[in-house]
């Protein structure tokens, strides 16, 4: 009921141009409210508060605030937009120049290697299984860029290839029929956006994009330099606040209240964010979306083998440092700042191999 319901709103809002005129209008409402709001939040806080010591209370501490509160505006709002304005990847878009999809600070191994020396060290069970350059090895094998692959080597350290391991409950591969598009491993489509998004993990109304594989980094960084920002105007601003509060009753009367709103909406928005933050990066170490965190996954090992239906086998989890990297990018000079790209390519995963031995052995099992 619910499902036809919101297929007849699609539906509706295909056939009236001027309803999509005002959908458009209102998916950019929080947009517009989060700027106005840290624009608010910075008058409130330097103008209100920090010229008030520079030229009263205290210059020293004036200064200090500034010098700190900047930077992290700046690593805020520098993020934002760029997790705002950077399209997330479709499944349409060409292939990255110069992507192959791997991953060259990684090392990769056979799957037959991993399964021999897993037993032996632990170590070894988050090492992923993604052919690093492949066109050095092997110049005769090529992956089609139409078709996503996952590379691995065989028992004899050749390539082999192996196609889309994730497919829907009956077997048959994931096609969008709205795209008309084969859907990669870890697409998924969003009605909102009208597109299939590499790597999707959410919809994000305050930025009125999708986050996906290209701007997933950018996303991780608002939410971080945004819980950090918002306690420290919290903070900075609760001890003259208090103190205000504790003279004179004509030093309350004349209160800023915009200190006041300030700690008010600056511990709301921090309380909110801190849980975004813990939660999303739980989901980065993890390798997981926020998407593949709540739904199971349906694992296709060959053409003609069962469906494995499993929530809590994760294929792309190869180790909490490389699924960190994979994510935020090799050099560590950049982690935290909003500058390079994740890995890869969007379309192909390097895999645990460990995981994914398990489950070729499962299958083989449920075969015999």
């Amino acid at each position: 009921m619910v499902q036809s319901e919101s297929s007849g709103l699609e539906k509706w809002l295909e056939e009236n141009k001027f309803a999509q005129f005002l959908f458009k209008i209102g998916n950019y409402i929080p947009v517009v409210f989060l700027i106005a709001l840290v624009s608010w939040s910075y008058y409130a806080f330097v103008i209100r508060l920090c010229l008030l010591y520079l030229l009263n209370v205290n210059p020293t501490q004036g200064v200090v605030y500034l010098v700190l509160y900047h930077p992290l505006l700046v690593l805020m709002m520098w993020s934002y937009f760029k997790a705002t304005l950077i399209s997330p990847g479709y499944s349409i878009d060409p292939p990255i120049a110069g992507s192959t999809g791997s991953h060259q600070s990684i090392s990769y191994h056979s799957v037959e290697q991993r399964r021999s020396n897993s037993a032996q060290n632990s170590i070894d069970s988050n090492s992923p299984i993604h052919l690093d350059d492949i066109e050095n090895r092997d110049s005769s094998f090529e992956v089609p860029a139409t078709k996503p692959k996952t590379i691995i080597l065989d028992e004899n350290g050749n390539p082999v290839s192996v196609g889309s391991i994730m497919v829907k409950q009956s077997g048959e591969k994931r096609y969008c029929q709205k795209c008309q598009h084969d859907k990669p491993d870890r697409t998924h489509h969003c009605r909102v956006c009208k597109k299939c998004v590499l790597k999707m993990d959410h919809h994000c109304p305050w930025l009125n994009n999708c986050i996906g594989f290209r701007n997933h980094k950018y996303f991780y960084l608002f939410i971080v330099w945004g819980t950090i920002y918002c306690f420290f105007v919290t903070f900075a601003t609760l001890p003259p606040t208090i103190q205000y509060a504790q003279s004179s009753y004509e030093a309350i009367i004349s209160l800023d209240l915009n200190w006041s709103f300030l700690i008010l909406i600056g511990g709301i928005f921090g309380l909110c964010l801190i849980g975004f933050a813990v939660y999303h990066t739980s989901l980065l170490f993890s390798n997981q979306t926020t998407l593949e965190s709540l739904t199971k996954h349906n694992y296709k090992i060959k053409d003609d083998g069962d469906v494995t239906t499993s929530k809590f086998l994760n294929l792309f989890d190869i180790g909490k440092r490389a699924n960190f990297i994979q994510v935020m990018g090799p050099e560590w000079y950049f982690w935290f700042i909003p500058i390079g790209n994740s890995l890869g390519d969007g379309r192909s995963w390097p895999l645990n191999s460990y995981k994914y031995s398990t489950l070729c052995e499962s299958v083989e099992n449920l075969t015999k």
